[in-house]
Formats: C-alpha cells, structure tokens, sequence
C-alpha cells in the first residue's frame, strides 16, 4: 500500500473526476514540490480539476486527528447550509465506504476533506498586511464583526462551537463582507462520544481556565471569539495598531486575562468609544473565570446590530 507523497505528476480520481497536483509557486518546475500548507493538525493540498481547471483543496489529516469523527463533523455541516460562511458546497470527506479504491490505494486519504479551494486572506494575514490594515475602517470593523458575531451566534443557538475560534481560521472576501470559518473537523457536536482529541484554542485566544475538554462544548467559543470580535473592533485604530505592532494576534498568550499588556487600555479606550456596552462585554469575557461565564453571542450581535444602525 503506498504512502501519500504527492508530486505534479500524480492524477486522483475523486468521484468519477479526474484530478491533479497544482505545483508549488516557488517551485514550479520542481516536481517534486506541490502546493501544500502544513497546520498542525493536517496537510492541504491544491489541487484542479484536470477538465474545467477549477482549483480545490485537499485536506489531509495528520494520524493523530484521524478518525470516523472527522465524517461525522462533515456530515452534519453539510446539513446546515443555511448558516453563511459555515458550510461550503461539495465538502465531502473520503471514506472506505464511499471511496474504497482510493483508499486501497492511500490510506492516509482515509477520513480527507475534499472541498473548494477559497481566495483570499484569514483575518491574522489581514492583521499582519500592514498596508490593507491602514485602510480598514471604523464602519468595515462594526459590519465585519457584526458578520462574525451573527455566524457564532447561529452555531451558538444549534448548541455547537468551532471550538478554535482563530484569526487564521476566520477567512475573509475582498471586500470583507464575507466570512468563512476553517478547521471545521474538531467541531463540537451535542450528544457524541468526544473525538480523539479536543480542542484547546489557539495561542492569543485562550482562556486560563481550560478543562480536559478543552473548548469542545457548546460555549467553548466564548472567550476566543470575544477576543477575535475585539481584534476585528478594534484594529482599525491607528492607536491599537502601533502599540499591538505587526503581531499575528492583538495579545500575547501571557498577556491574556491580566493588565501588563501595552494594548489593553487603548483596546479598552477604543470598545468605549465605539459603544460602552461593548466593553462591558469585553470586560465581563476578560474578567470570567470560566468559558461559561463569557458573555453570549447573541449579546455580541445584539449591540454591533445597535451599532451598525446607528451609523
């Protein structure tokens, strides 16, 4: 049975179509290097269709992460395309059952996420672009925070959680009235039994106060996604952005849930100025000693709607 190491020259035959390996940008007459990001829980890969050209991903799970939950987790988004920037169209994911050939053939294919590929930036590249960042506007920061706080709020009501709730996992459109959330395969789901491995955030979005569960429960995106809304809220201040620097995100992980961070009272100064009740907000999720008593997303969305019509 042979390992998964593609090259250029390598076809898949995913559902009846024929794919192949899009070659590595600064390599493009390497080979042996394709286009691939490593995360930590997995490898992508780009690859097209070898008719229309179309360009789509191939996400491969590290051993470690990879289990039957992943097709669970799947399963499950794709029932809920009614939720914007959530389900993507013809994310499937590739299982002995549905795939038996292909997975005769590579078995580190079992349990793939075979999905678009999207264009653009997360919201951490966007952060660190310090030339998009000058650009970016109080009225684009309510508007793309308010698009953040109504996406959790409807996984929130569903009594589900991203559970790693990340700049890098928020990815943006151009025009940053869109959103899409990434890294959905460690999703919390109600009622099953916990998947190998549960999340415990990302660094500069974790609570103090985390469990063996990590973040993997139905308000485990309280607190990484108030701070994420404070980051979208805020970075538009010239003021946030010198003291922050060209940081990934708005606080170090120490900085976290303490007053020695140089961006604290300017991120606080500048919540006030946009709406009081959204640093009150910020505050009661700075302040909680559990991701239970981090405010909902349904108070988030409710105070950016206030402040989007009261523009």
């Amino acid at each position: 049975m042979a390992q998964f190491r593609p090259d250029i020259n390598m076809r898949l035959c995913i559902g009846g179509r024929h794919f192949e390996f899009v070659p590595h940008p600064l390599f493009p007459k390497d080979g042996r290097k394709v286009f691939v990001v490593e995360g930590s829980q997995s490898f992508t890969y780009q690859v097209r269709s070898q008719i229309t050209k179309r360009l789509y991903a191939l996400k491969v799970i590290k051993p470690t992460y990879r289990s039957e939950y992943v097709a669970l987790v799947v399963e499950t988004v794709n029932r809920l395309t009614r939720i914007p920037g959530f389900s993507l169209p013809n994310r499937i994911c590739l299982t002995r059952v549905d795939h038996p050939d292909l997975i005769k053939t590579y078995s580190d294919l079992e349990y793939a996420v075979f999905m678009p590929w999207l264009e653009g930036i997360t919201w951490s590249a966007f952060m660190q672009d310090q030339a998009v960042s000058a650009h970016y506007t109080l009225q684009q920061a309510c508007a793309l925070a308010a698009t953040v706080a109504t996406l959790l709020y409807d996984l929130e009501v569903l009594h589900l959680a991203h559970a790693d709730i990340a700049g890098e996992n928020v990815f943006l459109s151009a025009d940053l009235r869109y959103v899409q959330l990434l890294d959905i395969e460690g999703l919390y789901l109600p009622g099953v039994p916990l998947p190998p491995f549960c999340s415990q955030g990302s660094p500069g979005y974790q609570h103090r106060n985390l469990g063996p569960r990590g973040q993997w429960y139905t308000e485990g995106d309280r607190f990484a996604g108030a701070i994420l809304l404070t980051e979208i809220l805020t970075w538009w201040s010239p003021h946030v952005r010198a003291v922050a620097g060209h940081a990934q995100t708005l606080f170090r992980p120490t900085e976290l849930q303490t007053d020695i961070s140089p961006c604290w009272p300017e991120v606080r100064n500048t919540l006030w100025s946009i709406h009081p009740d959204l640093l009150t907000l910020f505050d009661h999720a700075w302040f909680s000693a559990s991701l239970t008593e981090c405010p909902d997303f349904h108070s988030w969305h409710t105070i950016l709607l206030a402040c989007l019509n009261g523009m």
